[in-house]
Parts: structure tokens; C-alpha cells; sequence
């Protein structure tokens, strides 16, 4: 199968802007709103944060349901990368956050290049292995003292729900579970403190990022964070996985259209 997507190109200066006006508009429109869920003190209660993700998620689709597929994958894996180096830092040990992002990078791939019926020979069994091994280390050895589990169980659940999104069926479900650990919960940062900073980054660059196939501006590292330098320099492979992959994709639709 052919693939084309339009002004997709890695180079375009314009990328964030190539999106459709419903998007635009919903963008508009959620700027102005505020959320209870984000701890926003202009929040009056009118706005449900759980309806605004759905109805964002529902304009990243595409007649093609591949293409829908790919954008929902391609989301999971950007957020997979920022909630990495939380489990990085409290289980160094434990290799299957980077086994599923890699996992699901290549996923992406053979959509792209169509080979998926090929990988879908081997896909099954490595989806149950990985989601089998994603739970069992809910108890893993903690190397790093930590001041609340829930950080911890939210960052192993992201990459959870991020192996179902791998099916279609599931996949929107599995965002918003993603997306409630994250934007509510601790898998990225414990506290109140920069909710609505990290939702705006969610909003404004992921889903353009998203929609596109193309990384985002930047990684989100919460202000005032201690460590914040270091989470900077976690980031830095994870634009280099993303700028390889959308690479890849641009390479292949473009063979593909010769």
C-alpha cells in the first residue's frame, strides 16, 4: 500500500501549521478554556478535560484508518519517551521501557513500508511477552529512594496501555489511560504544580507532531524541577529516535510515490 502525506517533510518550516482547520479552531477554543483536573483556579467546572482529549483524539483521524493508526502510535511514542526517564531513574535496571519504544518504532516502520503482514507473524506473541513482563515489573527493585509509589505504578502503566495501543481496537482507550496517568497523574511529575504547561505542550506541539509524523519542538521538563539539566540530556536520543524514524517514513512514502 501507497502512502502519501502531504507536506510531511522533516525540513518544511510550516510543519505545525499543516493541519485542518477543525484542529485549528479546537486549538483556539481549548486555549480559553481551564480545568479542574489541571488545578487551574479559573476553572468553573464547564469544561471536562476527559471530553476535550476524546474530541482531539477523534480529529486525528483520517479516512484511512492506517494512517489514523499511525498518528495514535506515533503520539504513544512521544509520550513513551518523556515518562522513560522517570522509570530510567527509579529502575535502571529494568530494559522494557526501551523495548517497547523500540518495539513500537518499529511497528510504525513496517506499517509504513508494508511489510506489516509479514510482522504480524511474529507481532502477537511479542505483544503478549511484552505486556506479560510490563505488569511483572510493578514490583520491580527500586534503586532510588521514592516519596510516593504512585509514580512509579502511573509510568509502568503508560508503557502498559502504550503496548495496547498497538491495536487499533484499543488504541484510543489506551491514549486516554496514557494521557490521565500523565496530564492527572505522576508518570511525568508528582504535584499540582505546571499541569497546564504540560497539557499546552500535549495540545499545541504533540498532536501537530502527531498529526504530521514528525517530532515535536521540544521534550516537556516541568519548570523547577531539580534535576532538570539531566532530564534535558535524557531527552536528547529520544529527538535522535524520532528525527531517524520520521526520516525513514519520509525516505519510503517517497519511493513509494516514484
Amino acid at each position: 500500500m501507497v502512502f502519501t502525506f502531504n507536506k510531511f517533510h522533516p525540513l518544511n518550516p510550516n510543519w505545525q501549521q499543516d493541519i485542518p482547520n477543525d484542529l485549528q479552531f479546537l486549538f483556539e477554543r481549548i486555549r480559553l478554556e481551564h480545568y479542574e483536573e489541571l488545578y487551574e483556579p479559573e476553572a468553573d467546572g464547564t469544561a471536562s478535560l476527559q471530553d476535550t482529549l476524546t474530541e482531539v483524539l477523534e480529529l486525528l483521524r483520517d479516512k484511512n484508518q492506517t494512517i489514523t493508526h499511525l498518528r495514535y502510535l506515533w503520539m504513544t511514542l512521544i509520550i513513551t519517551l518523556v515518562v522513560e526517564p522517570t522509570l530510567q531513574y527509579y529502575q535502571p535496571g529494568n530494559s522494557r521501557p526501551r523495548d517497547i519504544i523500540m518495539f513500537i518504532a518499529s511497528y510504525i516502520l513496517a506499517i509504513v513500508n508494508g511489510s506489516i503482514n509479514n510482522y504480524d507473524n511474529n507481532i502477537k506473541s511479542r505483544f503478549l511477552s511484552l505486556s506479560k513482563t510490563v505488569s511483572e515489573n510493578r514490583n520491580y527493585s527500586i534503586e532510588k529512594e521514592i516519596a510516593n509509589f504512585q509514580i512509579l505504578d502511573e509510568a509502568i502503566d503508560v508503557f502498559d496501555n502504550a503496548i495496547r495501543v498497538c491495536d487499533y481496537e484499543q488504541a484510543v482507550e489506551a491514549i486516554l489511560n496514557i494521557l490521565d496517568d500523565c496530564l492527572e497523574g505522576y508518570a511525568i511529575f508528582p504535584g499540582s504544580y505546571g499541569r497546564r504547561e504540560l497539557f499546552d505542550w500535549w495540545l499545541l506541539d504533540v498532536v501537530p507532531a502527531s498529526y504530521n509524523l514528525l517530532p515535536p519542538k521540544s521534550f516537556y521538563v516541568v519548570e523547577g524541577v531539580k534535576n532538570k539539566d539531566k532530564m534535558k540530556l535524557l531527552h536528547l536520543p529520544s529527538f535522535s529516535l524520532l528525527n531517524q524514524i520520521s526520516s525513514e517514513i519520509h525516505n519510503i512514502t517517497l519511493q513509494q510515490a516514484i
